[in-house]
């Protein structure tokens, strides 16, 4: 025994030498090539726009860059970028750690991808290309050979006329699961590339270098892999690619660079995963006319979310069908859609009414033969997926897990059993909150096929900016359905506390009750001078206007909260609890506030704290809101991403 121990404590010493040995000598060799890589002996070859910011000028005169457009890139100023403490030292420590791991664990993967290249294709089994590094610094990227010798070079992909007359067997296989990718890891451990960030655009894209300056996404080192990967890779349009990159920087640190690495786990897994030709192929495949059919549990989720996405199909051309309980005043018909009247209890639990539904279901989407469905809410959910069974590509979206899933009942357990056996077996499913999705990971009821979407997104033009009420009396509006869930409870005690230390306040209430209790109590507080109850309203967005701040006490299921968005949108402060999706929207003490969900002395002091804001203070929060919103949740951000689903169909 002593002897075996002796023999694994040796073992353990040659080989911690050996890995020591290994990495000084690999750190040596990178020294010395790092003045190569990126051009220090080849001064015509080093970018003029280093460490400057630079727009794009569209010129005719001009020979077409790698992005298809002719102009060039001018400069109107230098960077002024300044790495943080994650970015400098942790950041590149974490690199140079799973570089080196990589380099020495993936050796026999090297080994055996070079093999294939050469028996194939006889060539060199490496090629570099120059590339857009941090800064503006061109750098020479390494990638496996995937193409023949004879492909043009520094060519986008998308701009060949038939990639694939140039894509070796070796090379299909490599580029799908993006092993082609695998020589970057020795441009990360030189310095000149992340493991996570915006991928590294060729020199001569023009267009992505100046879009992606917009978001500062040229100010840090590009990655292997990266946020814009993740949610689309080859496609994406360029504006969409560098809004993408942009918002990585934005929230560049460990938490969002986890969410990458582990995001491109599943992403880069599936064969399906680039479009050769990228958004070349996408333009050709968007002339193609589609069958679409929704799936939907109530005609105001499709108006109020929806409405803009079905009118943009039905303008394409398409063929749409809504499966729905009714079209109120003929809307949706009068767009061009077919509608599918269908019986759906949307809250009951009545087995035989969801058999029913089922049995129709059954019976229905063989009938239309959809190229893709789109479903809403639990019930379109679970049931369209049991009937569609991957014969129909369906995409089902998690809007909100709404009450269902707080509690720990016998619906919950069914619902969570009835989402394991369905949604797990859909095409794909799309969630509004990161909250949402990481509960559906953690209890098994998803599998790899999800993406996310911001919300249903807002529309900007309904609900335009307007300035802050200059009234002397502050008004604070709850939007929403008056029960327990919704935090009207804290809102009701929040009031009382406010308005008996600060009289010029008002405090409304725009919603329907929905639970009786609440009837009385509503009146009651309203009849004290607290509250005052306006019910449910259409003109919602002129009570936002009237008002300076809109509060959000849920208790969770929200999804990403529409009243948030348009509030936001309007230029009105939020005051939210810390549930998914409202912590998506407010960024405490930049848009509004968060407080403690379900604590109504935490809603008060944050009440109070907006009260104590000057007028300037207050107008500066909304417009922050305003942009957050025109950033991150345009609802035209949304419509693509669906509209790209239906393109792919």
């Amino acid at each position: 025994m002593s002897l075996d121990k002796k023999k694994l404590k040796k073992l353990i010493g040659v080989s911690a030498v050996a890995v020591g040995a290994a990495f000084v000598g690999l750190s040596v060799i990178a020294k010395k090539k790092k003045a190569d890589s990126v051009y220090e002996n080849e001064p015509d070859q080093k970018n003029p726009f280093e460490g400057k910011k630079v727009v794009f000028v569209e010129d005719e005169t001009d020979k077409e860059n790698a992005d298809g457009v002719k102009g060039h890139l001018e400069a109107v100023d230098f960077s002024d970028y300044r790495p943080g403490m994650y970015d400098r030292y942790m950041k590149r420590a974490m690199d140079i750690a799973l570089s080196f791991g990589g380099l020495v664990v993936l050796s026999p993967v090297y080994a055996a991808i070079a093999l294939a290249i050469k028996i194939e294709d006889p060539g060199p089994v490496l090629f570099t290309q120059k590339r857009m590094g941090q800064n503006k610094q061109y750098f020479k990227l390494h990638k496996f050979r995937s193409m023949r010798l004879d492909t043009p070079h520094d060519v986008p992909t998308h701009q060949l006329e038939n990639p694939d007359q140039y894509i070796t067997k070796v090379g299909k296989f490599i580029r799908a699961h993006s092993l082609d990718e695998l020589p970057q890891i020795w441009d990360i451990f030189i310095g000149n590339m992340s493991v996570i960030g915006p991928r590294p655009g060729l020199w001569n894209q023009d267009l992505l270098t100046a879009e992606r300056d917009k978001y500062g996404a040229n100010d840090v080192k590009p990655g292997l892999t990266g946020w814009a990967q993740i949610n689309g890779r080859d496609e994406l349009e360029i504006p969409e690619k560098a809004r993408l990159d942009g918002e990585y920087v934005q929230k560049m640190g460990l938490k969002m660079d986890a969410k990458c690495f582990l995001g491109s786990v599943h992403v880069f897994s599936k064969d399906d995963s680039v479009v050769e030709g990228g958004t070349g192929e996408m333009g050709k495949a968007k002339n193609e006319k589609k069958k679409i059919l929704f799936l939907s549990n109530h005609f105001i989720t499709l108006y109020s979310f929806r409405k803009e996405l079905i009118q943009r199909l039905c303008e394409e051309g398409h063929e749409v069908y809504l499966s729905l309980p009714e079209d109120e005043n003929n809307y949706f018909t009068n767009l061009g859609c077919h509608i599918i009247k269908t019986e759906i209890d949307r809250r009951g639990v009545n087995p035989k009414n969801d058999i029913k539904l089922i049995a129709f279901y059954k019976k229905m989407i063989p009938q239309v033969n959809p190229d893709i469905i789109f479903s809403y809410t639990i019930k379109p959910n679970i049931y369209g997926t049991l009937v569609s069974n991957k014969k129909y590509k369906q995409v089902c979206n998690i809007t909100g897990t709404g009450g269902t899933f707080l509690e720990d009942n016998m619906v919950a357990k069914i619902c969570k059993f009835l989402y394991r056996i369905s949604i797990r077996k859909c095409y794909k499913v799309f969630f509004q909150n990161t909250g949402d999705r990481d509960y559906f990971i953690a209890n098994n009821l998803v599998f790899n096929n999800y993406e996310m979407l911001p919300g249903s997104g807002c529309n900007l033009e309904e609900h335009a900016y307007q300035p802050m009420p200059e009234d002397n009396v502050t008004r604070f509006i709850f939007i929403g359905r008056v029960m327990k869930l919704k935090g009207i409870d804290e809102y009701l005690e929040a009031a009382k506390r406010i308005k008996g230390k600060y009289s010029n306040t008002e405090f409304l209430i725009a919603g329907w009750n929905e639970e009786e209790e609440y009837k009385k109590i509503v009146v009651d507080y309203q009849e004290r001078g607290f509250v005052n109850y306006i019910g449910f309203r259409d003109d919602i967005g002129d009570w936002i206007a009237k008002c300076h701040c809109t509060v959000l006490p849920s208790h969770g299921g929200e999804g990403v909260p529409n009243v948030l968005l348009e509030s936001a949108a309007t230029g009105r402060a939020c005051i939210g609890s810390m549930i998914n999706g409202t912590m998506d929207v407010i960024e405490d003490g930049v848009t509004g506030y968060l407080f403690e969900t379900g604590k109504a002395d935490s809603l008060a002091e944050q009440i109070e704290k907006f009260l104590n804001l000057s007028a300037e203070e207050k107008d500066a929060m909304g417009k922050a809101g305003r942009e957050k919103v025109e950033r991150e949740f345009d609802r035209q951000i949304v419509i693509k991403k669906y509209c790209d689903e239906v393109v792919k169909a």
